[in-house]
């Protein structure tokens, strides 16, 4: 059992919550050995793994797309690139897909977390557009937003990267935000508390040429390191005759360490 008490409560009470808690449930926590570990696999770099699905109900009539790059564990700056490159990046993928195009009511670009491994998710629903039309939609839209990193000067990016900056750091302005973000790195195993201020320095010392060469390297189109998932969920009236579903290898990143047990 592990367990997070926040707010105005003293050590000694939150001590003697905890262990009424573990009297009544008379259990005895698993020997590590036996603890479940969750990996995720590693994309393979400079293809596209595609999987293809149908949806189970017959009255759906929208069909789902998602995008999704995966960049890999919490390496150097990549985590507050992502973030930035991600901030950047959804106003301009909802303006240009859902109010220009108008694919669908849904569309998002997100940066994402899975078990330590980070990555860049395109979700778009759409009912007037099957999956693989989605996707070359988005195909389109990352050639033309390079385009728009290369117009953007370095004032420009510091002045995206302060605001991020401030964002990461205004975390606890309620109890509520504070308990959730400090329960959320005790799930991730990683009890860094102090995260959002490095992260807001971080990301401060950003530089436009990092930022391209970042999505160059991870998004791009014809990147040799690219490691894309695409997912396409059809409507039924949409589904094509014979659907694909590739496996990705064999290789895991490693399981993120828990750090209680360091």
């Amino acid at each position: 059992v592990e367990a997070l008490l926040c707010g105005n409560v003293a050590e000694g009470q939150a001590t003697q919550l905890v262990l009424k808690l573990l009297n009544a449930l008379g259990s005895r926590p698993l020997p590590v050995a036996r603890r479940p570990v969750r990996r995720v696999r590693v994309l393979p770099a400079g293809e596209r793994t595609l999987q293809q699905f149908v949806a189970a109900s017959q009255a759906e009539v929208n069909s789902a797309t998602e995008v999704y790059f995966q960049v890999g564990g919490d390496e150097a700056d990549d985590w507050v690139l992502l973030t930035l490159l991600s901030q950047l990046m959804s106003k301009a993928f909802y303006s240009e897909l859902r109010t220009k195009q108008q694919l669908g009511y849904i569309v998002q670009c997100s940066a994402n977390e899975i078990d330590g491994v980070r990555g860049l998710s395109f979700l778009v629903q759409s009912k007037v557009a099957a999956p693989e039309a989605v996707e070359e939609r988005i195909e389109a839209f990352l050639r033309l937003f390079r385009g728009t990193l290369l117009l953007l000067g370095e004032a420009e990016v510091q002045s995206y990267a302060a605001s991020i900056a401030a964002q990461f750091t205004d975390v606890d302005g309620r109890l509520d935000q504070q308990a959730g973000r400090l329960w959320a790195e005790c799930t991730r195993r990683r009890y860094d508390f102090e995260r959002p201020w490095r992260s807001a320095e971080k990301v401060k010392r950003l530089t436009r040429e990092q930022l391209i060469a970042f999505f160059d390297r991870h998004v791009a189109s014809g990147s040799p390191t690219r490691r894309q998932l695409s997912t396409h969920v059809y409507a039924q009236s949409m589904a094509p005759p014979q659907l694909r579903v590739q496996l990705p290898g064999d290789d895991f990143y490693p399981a993120p360490r828990d750090l209680l047990l360091v």
